[in-house]
């Protein structure tokens, strides 16, 4: 396991992948996932010139007239969302008033109507190619995490099967009069407030994701800073839930970073979620005498519901 300067693990997946040592790689990530919740990966096979597609296309797409994109919008914070309309912070701390710095296009499969652009064939393309193949990624990784947690590579299969799933394409504009805060004033002059992520696990790549922080298990704010061909794993709440605490869904945010102050900054998360009807309890390995399971059973459903209802500050209901 190699490590970048900001500390966060580095872990090539091939050999899971080639299947020549897949229980190395799983224990690699075992080891992050109880350390920090998130990780890197390379050798995932995932080409670099498609990555660039998306943000390609995505640049094309924020670049309209507000009035166009906001043709794409549905519910459950789908399609587009202007600035200042999510809350991240609010799904941690209900009276949170911070509004995220950020715009976006949330996608997710099939295509339809008011959720996917109209008359933006080749952004559809290219936004469905990535999304097959970070779906499947999404797949293989749950597979690991089966592994490290010495389960079969299997047992994740009929709770994911229907996964509820979604990506993100996020855009921050530039910030002409952008000041770099203090510590004192990070916590709302953040360009996306500190939150964890609500389902199983994310895999995020950014063209420059300096500004991403995760808060360590020592309450230190550590960078992730990652090579353009790797992408950022990092573990949700539902996760956290089903291993009792053992792996932990991190708190992240995006503040200003000194050597990009004011500047636009993308960056396209896939979110993972378990099948909505897949109740989400402790499971095996993860409690026993003297520690028993921390959290209520729950519906994937219920739980991500009131979640994005927080984001929004209004009830949200999935389709």
């Amino acid at each position: 396991m190699n490590q970048t300067p900001s500390a966060i693990p580095v872990i090539d997946i091939s050999p899971y992948l080639d299947g020549s040592n897949p229980k190395h790689v799983a224990n690699q990530i075992g080891r992050a996932c109880e350390d920090i919740g998130f990780f890197m990966i390379k050798g995932h096979g995932i080409p670099l010139s498609l990555l660039r597609q998306v943000e390609a296309e995505a640049t094309c797409f924020f670049d309209l007239p507000l009035e166009t994109k906001q043709k794409t919008m549905a519910p459950f914070g789908l399609g587009y969302m202007g600035q200042g309309i999510e809350n991240v912070a609010a799904t941690l701390k209900e009276k949170s008033t911070v509004k995220d710095q950020k715009e976006s296009l949330n996608v997710n499969l099939p295509v339809r109507e008011k959720v996917w652009p109209q008359d933006m064939p080749s952004l559809n393309d290219t936004c469905k190619e990535y999304y097959h193949r970070v779906e499947q990624l999404a797949g293989q990784l749950m597979k690991l995490f089966a592994l490290a947690l010495d389960l079969e590579e299997t047992f994740f299969d009929d709770k994911v099967n229907q996964a509820f799933t979604v990506l993100r394409l996020l855009n921050y504009p530039t910030q002409p009069e952008a000041v770099l805060p203090t510590q004192e004033q990070m916590e709302t002059m953040t360009r996306n407030a500190e939150h964890t992520d609500y389902g199983t696990l994310t895999i995020l790549w950014s063209p420059d994701s300096r500004g991403l922080q995760a808060r360590s298990r020592q309450n230190q704010w550590v960078d992730v800073i990652a090579p353009q061909d790797h992408f950022i794993i990092n573990i949700g709440d539902l996760m956290s839930n089903w291993t009792n605490d053992k792996w932990v869904s991190t708190l992240h945010r995006v503040v200003p970073h000194p050597e990009t102050l004011g500047q636009k900054r993308m960056s396209f998360p896939f979110f993972h979620n378990p099948n909505p009807d897949a109740l989400i309890e402790c499971i095996p390995g993860c409690f026993g005498e003297g520690n028993p399971p921390k959290y209520k059973p729950v519906l994937a459903k219920e739980h991500l519901e009131m979640k994005v209802s927080k984001a929004l500050g209004q009830e949200e209901k999935m389709e």
